[in-house]
């Protein structure tokens, strides 16, 4: 068995993305003696990306009449960077002779199943990961891609069509699988779709001390901890306005360990009136911050499964999140879990930070039911499962 895994990120990118869930799973497979290769957008040649670039402004110019309901010159271009990593990920088995593509993105599935049509020889089976919670088409529009009912059913369509022709179909959370059929409208659920939870993750641990001393975090301030990629369906906002909202600003801290543009929410919090600017950071180490912090808080607004939040109950921290798509399933009683809205969050986040029993009442809540999660070794008996 031959593995190519198959992203849209970049190499920055894998810090919080793709690639932080992925890289347990190739290690363990290596320990197997089962050979993985990782492609994505870094392996993309100049020329290839050159190309890209001048048929998206072909495309953009051609459908620019039509731009009403539907932001073509955007869509284009997500569509056609994935469709160029699906081209490259068919170069890339045929001249590799993998056994198995592992597409992470539909639509770069259908890159590769369209492109393989070029390399005769090459006899892979492939199959896809939907990482959101519901269709990868909705995914798309919610993250801010304007589009048109026509053109959303459209790609429905064509997503639904490539997850038929898969030899595999998963998602790292049942609620989430099942949603990605109700989107799709895809009734029964295949038995080709399948869905795998990611590992139970393995942390550096440090005592609150130490894990302060290195970061210089002061002993009498509390710090609330965001994680994630600056988007807008992590509603960063929403936790800014929250902690807007709670009592003794001086006495607290607002962290925000990911990777984006975060001016716009500095001075948001200025503006709301934070006592404290907050801080951003990013970092291969993400226990040293867990095991620093008073109070983890994800503020999603969807998420198929929310690996921070298990790296935060794994790390014994207490854990408040919205309860959002796969986040319920994932967390159980490990976490607390509140409605999606400024109130309700800094209603909570209030009671939390002034009851430190009851905060390490929930971390150790979550700390028991990370240490039951199923480790590395089982999740890719799982995954060989379904490549065999």
């Amino acid at each position: 068995m031959k593995i190519l895994m198959v992203t849209r990120e970049t190499q920055a990118d894998r810090r919080y993305g793709l690639g932080r869930s992925l890289a347990p799973l190739v290690d363990e497979f290596q320990r197997r003696n089962i050979v993985v290769d990782y492609a994505c957008q870094d392996d993309l040649g100049v020329r290839a990306m050159a190309w890209q670039r001048k048929l998206q402004r072909l495309l953009s110019g051609l459908f620019s009449p039509f731009n009403t309901d539907t932001d073509f010159p955007i869509l284009i271009h997500v569509i056609l960077e994935r469709l160029n990593m699906g081209r490259l990920a068919a170069r890339i088995a045929a001249r590799h002779e993998h056994t198995h593509v592992h597409c992470h993105d539909p639509i770069i599935a259908a890159g590769f199943s369209f492109f393989s049509r070029f390399h005769p020889r090459l006899n892979a089976r492939w199959g896809v990961t939907e990482h959101g919670f519901g269709c990868y088409t909705d995914a798309i529009h919610a993250d801010g891609v304007r589009m048109g009912s026509r053109m959303l059913n459209w790609l429905r369509r064509w997503e639904a069509r490539t997850l038929s022709a898969a030899s595999w179909v998963v998602s790292p959370t049942r609620s989430a699988l099942e949603q990605v059929a109700v989107g799709l409208k895809v009734a029964p659920v295949p038995t080709t779709w399948r869905h795998i939870y990611h590992a139970r993750p393995m942390l550096n641990h440090y005592s609150r001390e130490e894990a302060r001393r290195r970061l210089g975090w002061q002993d009498d301030v509390l710090y609330i901890l965001g994680i994630g990629r600056i988007a807008p369906v992590k509603q960063f906002p929403m936790l800014i306005e929250a902690c807007a909202r709670l009592k003794k600003q001086t006495d607290i801290q607002l962290m925000i360990l990911g990777a984006g543009e975060h001016d716009s929410l500095q001075a948001m919090g200025k503006q709301q009136g934070l006592a404290r600017d907050i801080l951003f950071g990013s970092t291969d180490d993400v226990g040293l911050f867990l095991c620093a912090a008073d109070l983890y808080v994800s503020t999603s607004a969807s998420e198929s499964f929310g690996l921070a939040n298990l790296e935060a109950m794994a790390a014994g921290l207490a854990v408040l999140c919205t309860a959002v798509g796969g986040v319920p399933e994932v967390v159980g009683d490990g976490a607390q879990l509140v409605a999606p809205e400024p109130e309700a969050l800094a209603g909570a986040m209030q009671q939390l930070l002034d009851d430190p029993e009851l905060r390490q009442a929930i971390a150790q809540k979550g700390l028991r039911r990370a240490e039951a999660w199923p480790d590395i070794a089982e999740i890719a008996d799982n995954y060989e499962k379904i490549y065999q």
